[in-house]
Protein backbone atom coordinates (compact mmCIF):
# COMPACT_ATOMS: atom_id res chain seq x y z
CA UNK A 1 0.00 0.00 0.00
CA UNK A 2 1.37 3.41 -0.98
CA UNK A 3 1.52 5.99 1.81
CA UNK A 4 0.62 9.56 0.86
CA UNK A 5 2.22 11.67 3.58
CA UNK A 6 -0.20 14.59 3.36
CA UNK A 7 -3.13 12.34 4.29
CA UNK A 8 -3.19 13.49 7.91
CA UNK A 9 -0.17 11.60 9.20
CA UNK A 10 1.17 12.11 12.68
CA UNK A 11 4.35 10.91 14.39
CA UNK A 12 4.17 8.66 17.45
CA UNK A 13 6.81 8.07 20.13
CA UNK A 14 6.69 6.23 23.45
CA UNK A 15 5.17 8.08 26.38
CA UNK A 16 8.45 7.83 28.27
CA UNK A 17 10.76 8.37 25.33
CA UNK A 18 14.21 9.85 25.82
CA UNK A 19 15.41 13.25 24.71
CA UNK A 20 16.83 11.54 21.64
CA UNK A 21 13.46 9.97 20.84
CA UNK A 22 11.78 13.36 21.05
CA UNK A 23 14.52 14.85 18.84
CA UNK A 24 14.05 12.12 16.23
CA UNK A 25 10.33 12.86 16.06
CA UNK A 26 10.88 16.61 15.86
CA UNK A 27 13.44 16.19 13.08
CA UNK A 28 11.13 14.00 11.03
CA UNK A 29 8.25 16.43 11.50
CA UNK A 30 10.47 19.36 10.50
CA UNK A 31 11.71 17.80 7.29
CA UNK A 32 8.33 16.41 6.29
CA UNK A 33 6.84 19.87 6.66
CA UNK A 34 9.56 21.31 4.40
CA UNK A 35 8.94 18.60 1.81
CA UNK A 36 5.14 18.49 1.76
CA UNK A 37 4.09 21.78 3.31
CA UNK A 38 1.88 19.83 5.69
CA UNK A 39 1.81 19.61 9.46
CA UNK A 40 2.93 16.44 11.26
CA UNK A 41 2.00 16.58 14.94
CA UNK A 42 4.04 14.51 17.39
CA UNK A 43 2.06 12.52 19.93
CA UNK A 44 2.82 9.92 22.62
CA UNK A 45 1.67 6.33 22.34
CA UNK A 46 -0.69 6.73 25.31
CA UNK A 47 -3.20 8.49 23.05
CA UNK A 48 -5.60 6.38 20.98
CA UNK A 49 -4.16 5.17 17.68
CA UNK A 50 -5.25 6.01 14.15
CA UNK A 51 -4.50 4.56 10.72
CA UNK A 52 -2.06 7.20 9.43
CA UNK A 53 0.90 7.07 11.81
CA UNK A 54 4.69 7.04 11.63
CA UNK A 55 5.99 5.29 14.74
CA UNK A 56 9.54 5.89 15.97
CA UNK A 57 11.23 3.45 18.33
CA UNK A 58 9.58 1.08 20.75
CA UNK A 59 5.94 2.06 21.20
CA UNK A 60 2.88 0.25 22.49
CA UNK A 61 1.29 0.11 19.03
CA UNK A 62 0.59 -3.36 17.60
CA UNK A 63 2.97 -4.37 14.85
CA UNK A 64 6.06 -2.69 16.30
CA UNK A 65 9.12 -4.68 15.07
CA UNK A 66 10.85 -6.87 17.63
CA UNK A 67 14.34 -5.77 16.71
CA UNK A 68 15.57 -9.36 16.47
CA UNK A 69 18.91 -9.56 14.71
CA UNK A 70 19.77 -5.88 15.03
CA UNK A 71 23.32 -4.93 15.98
CA UNK A 72 25.83 -2.14 15.35
CA UNK A 73 23.08 0.52 15.61
CA UNK A 74 20.94 -1.28 13.05
CA UNK A 75 17.35 -0.34 12.35
CA UNK A 76 14.22 -1.47 10.56
CA UNK A 77 11.93 0.52 8.26
CA UNK A 78 8.63 -1.30 7.72
CA UNK A 79 5.19 -0.37 6.47
CA UNK A 80 2.09 -2.17 7.68
CA UNK A 81 -1.05 -0.93 6.00
CA UNK A 82 -1.00 2.84 6.38
CA UNK A 83 1.49 2.74 9.23
CA UNK A 84 5.27 3.19 8.97
CA UNK A 85 7.54 1.84 11.69
CA UNK A 86 11.07 3.19 12.24
CA UNK A 87 12.62 0.92 14.83
CA UNK A 88 16.27 1.05 15.87
CA UNK A 89 18.44 -1.04 18.13
CA UNK A 90 18.85 2.05 20.32
CA UNK A 91 17.93 5.75 20.41
CA UNK A 92 20.77 6.69 18.08
CA UNK A 93 19.66 4.05 15.60
CA UNK A 94 16.14 5.52 15.54
CA UNK A 95 17.68 8.79 14.35
CA UNK A 96 19.68 6.96 11.71
CA UNK A 97 16.43 5.42 10.50
CA UNK A 98 14.74 8.83 10.25
CA UNK A 99 17.54 10.31 8.14
CA UNK A 100 17.81 7.21 5.95
CA UNK A 101 14.08 7.42 5.24
CA UNK A 102 14.49 11.06 4.24
CA UNK A 103 17.48 10.31 2.02
CA UNK A 104 16.49 7.11 0.28
CA UNK A 105 12.73 7.45 -0.01
CA UNK A 106 12.14 11.21 -0.01
CA UNK A 107 15.12 12.56 -1.93
CA UNK A 108 16.90 14.55 0.78
CA UNK A 109 20.66 14.96 0.81
CA UNK A 110 22.85 15.83 3.81
CA UNK A 111 26.25 17.08 2.63
CA UNK A 112 27.46 19.39 5.41
CA UNK A 113 25.93 20.85 8.53
CA UNK A 114 24.78 23.85 6.48
CA UNK A 115 24.42 22.29 3.01
CA UNK A 116 21.38 20.10 2.39
CA UNK A 117 18.96 19.19 -0.35
CA UNK A 118 15.30 19.06 0.69
CA UNK A 119 12.98 18.66 -2.28
CA UNK A 120 9.49 20.18 -2.25
CA UNK A 121 6.73 17.73 -3.14
CA UNK A 122 3.20 18.17 -1.80
CA UNK A 123 2.31 14.75 -3.19
CA UNK A 124 5.24 12.92 -1.57
CA UNK A 125 4.46 9.22 -1.12
CA UNK A 126 6.21 6.20 0.32
CA UNK A 127 6.10 2.72 -1.26
CA UNK A 128 5.75 -0.47 0.74
CA UNK A 129 8.94 -0.81 2.75
CA UNK A 130 10.46 -3.74 4.60
CA UNK A 131 14.14 -3.00 5.08
CA UNK A 132 16.63 -3.91 7.80
CA UNK A 133 19.87 -1.96 7.71
CA UNK A 134 22.94 -2.99 9.71
CA UNK A 135 26.47 -1.63 9.47
CA UNK A 136 29.28 -4.19 9.39
CA UNK A 137 31.12 -1.97 11.89
CA UNK A 138 30.41 -1.61 15.59
CA UNK A 139 32.45 1.63 15.70
CA UNK A 140 32.40 4.23 12.91
CA UNK A 141 34.32 7.49 13.14
CA UNK A 142 35.94 9.90 10.76
CA UNK A 143 38.07 12.73 12.08
CA UNK A 144 36.92 15.28 9.51
CA UNK A 145 35.80 18.78 10.42
CA UNK A 146 32.11 18.63 9.52
CA UNK A 147 31.07 15.51 11.47
CA UNK A 148 33.57 16.14 14.25
CA UNK A 149 32.46 19.72 14.92
CA UNK A 150 28.73 19.16 14.36
CA UNK A 151 27.35 16.12 16.15
CA UNK A 152 23.86 16.53 14.67
CA UNK A 153 25.42 16.25 11.22
CA UNK A 154 27.56 13.27 12.30
CA UNK A 155 24.38 11.39 13.20
CA UNK A 156 22.83 12.27 9.84
CA UNK A 157 25.83 10.58 8.27
CA UNK A 158 25.58 7.47 10.45
CA UNK A 159 28.73 7.89 12.55
CA UNK A 160 28.72 6.62 16.14
CA UNK A 161 32.23 7.28 17.44
CA UNK A 162 33.79 10.49 18.69
CA UNK A 163 36.53 9.67 21.16
CA UNK A 164 37.82 13.22 21.62
CA UNK A 165 34.45 14.96 21.76
CA UNK A 166 31.58 12.59 22.68
CA UNK A 167 28.08 13.21 21.35
CA UNK A 168 25.37 14.44 23.69
CA UNK A 169 22.23 12.61 24.81
CA UNK A 170 20.04 14.55 22.36
CA UNK A 171 21.46 12.53 19.47
CA UNK A 172 21.68 9.28 21.40
CA UNK A 173 25.28 9.55 22.54
CA UNK A 174 28.08 7.57 20.94
CA UNK A 175 30.28 4.54 21.49
CA UNK A 176 32.63 5.91 24.12
CA UNK A 177 36.34 5.20 24.09
CA UNK A 178 38.68 6.45 26.77
CA UNK A 179 42.00 7.63 25.36
CA UNK A 180 42.25 5.83 22.04
CA UNK A 181 45.95 6.42 21.32
CA UNK A 182 49.34 7.20 22.91
CA UNK A 183 48.10 6.90 26.47
CA UNK A 184 50.74 5.13 28.59
CA UNK A 185 51.70 8.33 30.39
CA UNK A 186 48.13 8.71 31.67
CA UNK A 187 49.05 5.82 33.95
CA UNK A 188 52.80 6.11 34.56
CA UNK A 189 54.13 9.55 33.68
CA UNK A 190 57.84 10.42 33.85
CA UNK A 191 57.06 13.74 35.55
CA UNK A 192 55.51 11.80 38.41
CA UNK A 193 57.78 8.77 38.61
CA UNK A 194 61.08 9.15 36.77
CA UNK A 195 63.10 10.94 39.47
CA UNK A 196 62.54 8.17 42.02
CA UNK A 197 61.95 5.27 39.63
CA UNK A 198 63.84 5.61 36.36
CA UNK A 199 63.54 1.81 36.07
CA UNK A 200 59.86 2.33 35.12
CA UNK A 201 60.92 3.79 31.78
CA UNK A 202 62.80 2.80 28.64
CA UNK A 203 66.39 1.73 28.69
CA UNK A 204 67.97 2.82 25.40
CA UNK A 205 71.62 2.11 24.65
CA UNK A 206 72.13 1.03 28.26
CA UNK A 207 70.62 4.13 29.86
CA UNK A 208 67.16 4.89 31.26
CA UNK A 209 65.79 7.90 29.37
CA UNK A 210 63.26 10.49 30.45
CA UNK A 211 62.70 12.41 27.20
CA UNK A 212 60.78 10.64 24.41
CA UNK A 213 60.66 7.53 26.55
CA UNK A 214 58.26 4.58 26.71
CA UNK A 215 57.44 2.35 29.69
CA UNK A 216 59.45 -0.65 30.82
CA UNK A 217 56.68 -3.20 30.36
CA UNK A 218 58.41 -6.00 32.27
CA UNK A 219 58.65 -3.95 35.46
CA UNK A 220 56.05 -5.38 37.89
CA UNK A 221 55.46 -2.02 39.55
CA UNK A 222 54.44 -0.49 36.22
CA UNK A 223 51.83 -3.21 35.84
CA UNK A 224 50.48 -2.74 39.37
CA UNK A 225 50.25 1.04 39.02
CA UNK A 226 48.43 0.67 35.70
CA UNK A 227 45.99 -1.85 37.19
CA UNK A 228 45.15 0.50 40.03
CA UNK A 229 44.68 3.58 37.86
CA UNK A 230 42.70 1.72 35.22
CA UNK A 231 40.30 0.39 37.85
CA UNK A 232 39.84 3.95 39.09
CA UNK A 233 39.06 5.11 35.53
CA UNK A 234 36.51 2.35 35.07
CA UNK A 235 34.75 3.28 38.32
CA UNK A 236 34.68 6.96 37.35
CA UNK A 237 33.40 6.29 33.81
CA UNK A 238 30.72 3.59 34.05
CA UNK A 239 29.41 4.42 30.55
CA UNK A 240 32.76 3.66 28.90
CA UNK A 241 33.63 0.09 28.00
CA UNK A 242 36.75 0.59 25.83
CA UNK A 243 39.93 1.91 27.44
CA UNK A 244 43.01 2.64 25.36
CA UNK A 245 46.47 1.77 26.66
CA UNK A 246 49.18 2.18 24.07
CA UNK A 247 52.71 3.42 23.36
CA UNK A 248 53.53 7.08 23.08
CA UNK A 249 53.83 8.62 19.63
CA UNK A 250 57.56 8.15 19.14
CA UNK A 251 60.10 5.32 19.11
CA UNK A 252 62.43 4.19 21.94
CA UNK A 253 60.90 0.90 23.17
CA UNK A 254 62.63 -0.41 26.25
CA UNK A 255 65.84 -2.40 25.59
CA UNK A 256 66.50 -3.58 29.13
CA UNK A 257 67.55 -7.25 29.36
CA UNK A 258 64.07 -8.45 30.43
CA UNK A 259 62.21 -6.57 27.67
CA UNK A 260 64.83 -7.42 25.05
CA UNK A 261 64.61 -11.13 25.89
CA UNK A 262 60.82 -11.22 25.39
CA UNK A 263 60.91 -9.16 22.21
CA UNK A 264 63.60 -11.44 20.79
CA UNK A 265 61.48 -14.51 21.58
CA UNK A 266 58.42 -12.91 20.00
CA UNK A 267 60.21 -11.38 17.01
CA UNK A 268 58.38 -8.10 17.66
CA UNK A 269 58.28 -5.30 20.21
CA UNK A 270 54.59 -6.16 20.46
CA UNK A 271 55.77 -9.12 22.55
CA UNK A 272 56.32 -7.08 25.71
CA UNK A 273 53.30 -4.91 24.99
CA UNK A 274 50.89 -7.79 24.53
CA UNK A 275 52.12 -9.77 27.53
CA UNK A 276 51.74 -6.65 29.66
CA UNK A 277 48.22 -5.97 28.37
CA UNK A 278 47.12 -9.60 28.68
CA UNK A 279 48.13 -9.59 32.34
CA UNK A 280 46.24 -6.35 32.82
CA UNK A 281 43.18 -7.67 30.96
CA UNK A 282 43.05 -10.89 32.98
CA UNK A 283 43.09 -8.89 36.20
CA UNK A 284 40.41 -6.40 35.09
CA UNK A 285 38.18 -9.11 33.65
CA UNK A 286 37.51 -10.58 37.09
CA UNK A 287 35.47 -7.55 38.11
CA UNK A 288 34.68 -5.93 34.76
CA UNK A 289 34.12 -8.72 32.22
CA UNK A 290 32.65 -6.34 29.62
CA UNK A 291 35.57 -3.88 29.64
CA UNK A 292 37.83 -3.97 26.60
CA UNK A 293 41.46 -2.79 26.59
CA UNK A 294 42.48 -1.32 23.24
CA UNK A 295 46.06 -0.94 22.09
CA UNK A 296 47.86 0.15 18.92
CA UNK A 297 49.66 -2.08 16.46
CA UNK A 298 51.66 0.90 15.32
CA UNK A 299 55.14 1.36 13.90
CA UNK A 300 57.43 -0.73 16.13
CA UNK A 301 54.50 -2.77 17.55
CA UNK A 302 52.87 -3.39 14.17
CA UNK A 303 54.15 -6.95 13.73
CA UNK A 304 52.30 -9.91 15.20
CA UNK A 305 54.34 -11.60 17.95
CA UNK A 306 55.32 -15.22 17.31
CA UNK A 307 54.01 -16.64 20.59
CA UNK A 308 51.58 -14.46 22.50
CA UNK A 309 48.00 -13.92 21.36
CA UNK A 310 45.62 -11.17 22.51
CA UNK A 311 43.43 -11.97 25.51
CA UNK A 312 39.75 -12.02 24.46
CA UNK A 313 39.16 -8.56 25.95
CA UNK A 314 42.22 -6.98 24.31
CA UNK A 315 41.34 -5.11 21.12
CA UNK A 316 44.11 -4.53 18.58
CA UNK A 317 43.95 -1.18 16.77
CA UNK A 318 45.97 -1.66 13.59
CA UNK A 319 47.45 1.52 12.08
CA UNK A 320 48.15 1.85 8.36
CA UNK A 321 50.39 4.90 8.68
CA UNK A 322 53.39 3.81 6.61
CA UNK A 323 51.65 2.62 3.48
CA UNK A 324 51.01 4.30 0.14
CA UNK A 325 47.61 5.98 -0.03
CA UNK A 326 47.28 6.44 -3.79
CA UNK A 327 46.94 2.70 -4.44
CA UNK A 328 44.79 0.04 -2.75
CA UNK A 329 46.47 -1.56 0.22
CA UNK A 330 45.72 -5.09 -0.96
CA UNK A 331 47.96 -4.67 -4.01
CA UNK A 332 50.51 -2.04 -2.97
CA UNK A 333 53.34 -2.62 -0.51
CA UNK A 334 55.19 0.64 -1.15
CA UNK A 335 56.27 2.63 1.88
CA UNK A 336 55.80 6.36 2.22
CA UNK A 337 59.25 7.97 1.67
CA UNK A 338 58.69 10.28 4.62
CA UNK A 339 58.22 7.29 6.97
CA UNK A 340 61.14 5.05 6.04
CA UNK A 341 62.66 5.67 9.47
CA UNK A 342 59.75 3.82 11.10
CA UNK A 343 59.54 0.95 8.67
CA UNK A 344 60.40 -2.59 9.80
CA UNK A 345 62.42 -4.36 7.07
CA UNK A 346 61.04 -7.60 5.72
CA UNK A 347 57.40 -6.78 6.41
CA UNK A 348 54.59 -4.80 4.85
CA UNK A 349 51.50 -3.10 6.21
CA UNK A 350 49.38 -5.47 4.12
CA UNK A 351 51.12 -8.59 5.44
CA UNK A 352 50.93 -7.48 9.06
CA UNK A 353 47.26 -6.58 8.76
CA UNK A 354 46.47 -10.01 7.33
CA UNK A 355 48.41 -11.75 10.10
CA UNK A 356 46.54 -9.82 12.81
CA UNK A 357 43.29 -10.64 11.04
CA UNK A 358 44.05 -14.35 11.29
CA UNK A 359 44.44 -14.27 15.08
CA UNK A 360 41.91 -11.60 16.15
CA UNK A 361 38.15 -12.13 16.30
CA UNK A 362 37.60 -8.40 16.19
CA UNK A 363 39.96 -5.64 15.20
CA UNK A 364 40.05 -1.87 15.19
CA UNK A 365 41.55 -0.13 12.14
CA UNK A 366 43.12 3.32 12.31
CA UNK A 367 43.36 4.56 8.73
CA UNK A 368 44.54 7.92 7.33
CA UNK A 369 42.81 10.05 4.71
CA UNK A 370 44.64 13.36 4.40
CA UNK A 371 48.14 14.77 4.08
CA UNK A 372 49.15 15.79 7.60
CA UNK A 373 52.09 17.96 6.56
CA UNK A 374 50.08 19.68 3.83
CA UNK A 375 46.37 19.82 4.72
CA UNK A 376 45.66 21.87 1.58
CA UNK A 377 47.32 19.39 -0.78
CA UNK A 378 45.16 17.20 -3.04
CA UNK A 379 44.81 13.79 -1.38
CA UNK A 380 44.40 11.52 -4.38
CA UNK A 381 42.69 8.60 -2.65
CA UNK A 382 39.00 8.58 -3.58
CA UNK A 383 39.61 5.67 -5.93
CA UNK A 384 41.09 3.51 -3.14
CA UNK A 385 38.77 4.18 -0.19
CA UNK A 386 36.24 1.47 -1.02
CA UNK A 387 38.80 -1.22 -1.75
CA UNK A 388 40.71 -0.44 1.42
CA UNK A 389 37.61 -0.57 3.63
CA UNK A 390 36.60 -3.89 2.13
CA UNK A 391 40.13 -5.20 2.67
CA UNK A 392 39.88 -4.18 6.33
CA UNK A 393 36.54 -5.96 6.68
CA UNK A 394 37.85 -9.08 4.99
CA UNK A 395 40.60 -9.20 7.60
CA UNK A 396 38.39 -8.95 10.66
CA UNK A 397 37.82 -5.24 11.14
CA UNK A 398 34.83 -4.46 13.34
CA UNK A 399 35.75 -0.85 14.15
CA UNK A 400 37.09 1.88 11.89
CA UNK A 401 38.61 5.29 12.56
CA UNK A 402 39.29 7.19 9.34
CA UNK A 403 41.51 10.04 10.49
CA UNK A 404 41.32 13.24 8.49
CA UNK A 405 41.60 16.96 9.23
CA UNK A 406 39.19 18.02 11.95
CA UNK A 407 41.33 20.97 12.99
CA UNK A 408 40.07 23.24 10.25
CA UNK A 409 37.50 23.74 7.54
CA UNK A 410 38.80 21.90 4.49
CA UNK A 411 40.43 23.69 1.59
CA UNK A 412 40.46 20.44 -0.33
CA UNK A 413 37.66 17.84 -0.43
CA UNK A 414 37.18 17.09 3.27
CA UNK A 415 33.39 17.33 3.10
CA UNK A 416 33.20 14.93 0.15
CA UNK A 417 35.60 12.48 1.77
CA UNK A 418 33.60 12.40 5.01
CA UNK A 419 30.44 11.81 2.98
CA UNK A 420 31.91 8.92 0.97
CA UNK A 421 33.40 7.32 4.09
CA UNK A 422 30.08 7.56 5.93
CA UNK A 423 28.31 5.72 3.11
CA UNK A 424 30.99 3.04 2.89
CA UNK A 425 30.79 2.35 6.61
CA UNK A 426 27.20 1.20 6.07
CA UNK A 427 27.39 -0.07 2.51
CA UNK A 428 30.95 -1.20 1.77
CA UNK A 429 29.94 -2.54 -1.65
CA UNK A 430 27.84 0.49 -2.63
CA UNK A 431 28.13 2.67 -5.71
CA UNK A 432 30.86 5.19 -4.84
CA UNK A 433 30.69 6.83 -8.27
CA UNK A 434 26.98 7.56 -7.88
CA UNK A 435 27.50 8.84 -4.33
CA UNK A 436 30.23 11.16 -5.52
CA UNK A 437 28.07 12.56 -8.33
CA UNK A 438 25.21 13.13 -5.90
CA UNK A 439 27.42 14.96 -3.41
CA UNK A 440 29.15 17.13 -6.01
CA UNK A 441 25.81 18.22 -7.47
CA UNK A 442 24.37 18.95 -4.03
CA UNK A 443 27.41 20.73 -2.65
CA UNK A 444 28.85 22.60 -5.65
CA UNK A 445 25.82 22.70 -7.97
CA UNK A 446 24.79 20.41 -10.80
CA UNK A 447 26.63 22.30 -13.54
CA UNK A 448 29.85 22.73 -11.56
CA UNK A 449 29.81 19.08 -10.47
CA UNK A 450 30.88 17.81 -13.90
CA UNK A 451 34.22 19.63 -14.21
CA UNK A 452 35.04 18.97 -10.55
CA UNK A 453 34.34 15.27 -11.07
CA UNK A 454 36.56 15.40 -14.16
CA UNK A 455 39.34 16.93 -12.04
CA UNK A 456 39.06 14.16 -9.42
CA UNK A 457 39.03 11.44 -12.08
CA UNK A 458 41.97 13.00 -13.92
CA UNK A 459 44.16 12.90 -10.81
CA UNK A 460 43.13 9.34 -9.95
CA UNK A 461 43.94 8.22 -13.49
CA UNK A 462 47.21 10.15 -13.40
CA UNK A 463 48.62 8.41 -10.30
CA UNK A 464 47.53 5.03 -11.64
CA UNK A 465 48.87 5.59 -15.15
CA UNK A 466 52.27 6.81 -13.99
CA UNK A 467 52.43 4.57 -10.89
CA UNK A 468 52.85 7.48 -8.49
CA UNK A 469 52.94 6.51 -4.82
CA UNK A 470 52.38 8.94 -1.98
CA UNK A 471 52.06 8.80 1.78
CA UNK A 472 50.48 11.07 4.33
CA UNK A 473 53.42 13.42 4.80
CA UNK A 474 54.84 13.62 1.26
CA UNK A 475 55.11 16.90 -0.60
CA UNK A 476 52.52 17.33 -3.37
CA UNK A 477 55.36 18.66 -5.52
CA UNK A 478 56.48 15.03 -5.85
CA UNK A 479 53.01 13.89 -6.92
CA UNK A 480 51.59 16.50 -9.33
CA UNK A 481 54.02 17.90 -11.95
CA UNK A 482 53.87 21.43 -13.32
CA UNK A 483 53.06 20.09 -16.79
CA UNK A 484 49.48 19.21 -15.80
CA UNK A 485 48.66 22.52 -14.07
CA UNK A 486 47.02 24.06 -17.19
CA UNK A 487 44.71 21.05 -17.57
CA UNK A 488 43.75 21.13 -13.89
CA UNK A 489 43.10 24.87 -14.02
CA UNK A 490 40.68 24.35 -16.91
CA UNK A 491 38.52 22.10 -14.74
CA UNK A 492 38.32 24.70 -11.98
CA UNK A 493 37.75 27.55 -14.43
CA UNK A 494 34.78 25.65 -15.81
CA UNK A 495 33.44 24.93 -12.34
CA UNK A 496 33.63 28.58 -11.30
CA UNK A 497 31.91 29.69 -14.50
CA UNK A 498 29.11 27.18 -13.86
CA UNK A 499 28.33 28.28 -10.29
CA UNK A 500 24.66 29.14 -9.97
CA UNK A 501 25.01 31.41 -6.93
CA UNK A 502 27.48 32.99 -4.55
CA UNK A 503 27.37 30.14 -2.04
CA UNK A 504 28.31 27.58 -4.66
CA UNK A 505 31.06 29.82 -5.98
CA UNK A 506 32.49 30.23 -2.47
CA UNK A 507 32.61 26.46 -1.95
CA UNK A 508 34.19 25.95 -5.37
CA UNK A 509 36.87 28.56 -4.73
CA UNK A 510 37.61 27.15 -1.29
CA UNK A 511 38.20 23.69 -2.77
CA UNK A 512 40.26 25.19 -5.60
CA UNK A 513 42.77 26.34 -3.00
CA UNK A 514 44.27 22.84 -3.21
CA UNK A 515 45.51 23.45 -6.75
CA UNK A 516 46.63 27.00 -5.99
CA UNK A 517 48.59 25.58 -3.07
CA UNK A 518 50.49 23.05 -5.19
CA UNK A 519 51.22 25.68 -7.84
CA UNK A 520 52.58 28.01 -5.15
CA UNK A 521 54.81 25.28 -3.74
CA UNK A 522 56.23 24.73 -7.21
CA UNK A 523 57.03 28.41 -7.77
CA UNK A 524 60.54 29.68 -7.11
CA UNK A 525 60.94 32.17 -4.30
CA UNK A 526 63.02 34.27 -6.68
CA UNK A 527 60.17 34.70 -9.19
CA UNK A 528 59.14 38.33 -9.56
CA UNK A 529 55.50 37.62 -8.71
CA UNK A 530 56.17 35.09 -5.96
CA UNK A 531 55.49 37.28 -2.92
CA UNK A 532 52.37 38.82 -4.44
CA UNK A 533 51.04 35.36 -5.33
CA UNK A 534 51.82 34.04 -1.84
CA UNK A 535 50.20 37.01 -0.08
CA UNK A 536 47.05 36.77 -2.20
CA UNK A 537 46.84 33.02 -1.55
CA UNK A 538 47.21 33.38 2.22
CA UNK A 539 44.62 36.17 2.30
CA UNK A 540 42.15 33.92 0.50
CA UNK A 541 42.92 30.99 2.80
CA UNK A 542 42.07 33.16 5.81
CA UNK A 543 38.91 34.54 4.16
CA UNK A 544 37.67 30.99 3.73
CA UNK A 545 38.06 30.32 7.46
CA UNK A 546 40.95 27.87 7.16
CA UNK A 547 42.94 27.90 10.40
CA UNK A 548 45.46 25.06 9.98
CA UNK A 549 47.80 24.23 7.11
CA UNK A 550 49.35 21.19 8.78
CA UNK A 551 48.65 18.92 11.73
CA UNK A 552 49.01 20.33 15.21
CA UNK A 553 50.42 23.67 14.12
CA UNK A 554 49.00 27.17 14.25
CA UNK A 555 48.38 28.97 10.98
CA UNK A 556 51.55 31.03 11.40
CA UNK A 557 53.65 27.97 12.28
CA UNK A 558 52.30 26.13 9.25
CA UNK A 559 53.12 29.03 6.94
CA UNK A 560 56.68 29.19 8.27
CA UNK A 561 57.32 25.44 8.23
CA UNK A 562 55.93 24.94 4.75
CA UNK A 563 57.85 27.99 3.58
CA UNK A 564 55.09 30.11 2.06
CA UNK A 565 56.50 33.56 1.42
CA UNK A 566 59.89 32.57 2.80
CA UNK A 567 62.27 29.60 2.71
CA UNK A 568 60.90 26.63 4.78
CA UNK A 569 62.12 26.14 8.34
CA UNK A 570 61.98 23.22 10.74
Amino acid sequence: MTIRLNDGYRIVVAAGCSASGAYAAAELARYLKQITGGSFPVVKDDVPGQDCEILIGKTSRPGTPSGAGLKNDGYVLRTAGKKLFIFGENDRANLYGVYYLLEKYLGCGFYAHDVERVPVNEEACLPEIDEMRISPLEYRETYWYEPYRHEEFAIKRGFNGSWLKPYGSKVGGCVRVDALAHTMFQYVHPDEYFDEHPEYFSMVDGKRIRISTQLCLTNPDVLEITKRKLRQKIRENPDIRIFGISQMDWLNPCQCPACAKIDAEEGSHMGTMLRFLNALAEDIERDYPDVVIETLAYQYTRQVPKITRPHPNVLICFCTIENCFTHPLRRCTKVSPSLWQYFIPGTSVKQDLQEWGRICKRMFIWDYTTNYSFYLAPMINFHVLQDNINFFLENGATALFEQGNAESVSGEFGELRAYILSRLMWEPHGDVSAWMDEFLAGYYGEAAAKPIRAYIDYLADFVERFDIHAGIYDSPKNVIPKAVFPVLDQFWDAAEAAAANGEQLTRIRRSRLQLRFVKLLCKRHTDMDYQETADRFLDDVKKHGITHLREGRSFEEGVAQIGIGCPPVG
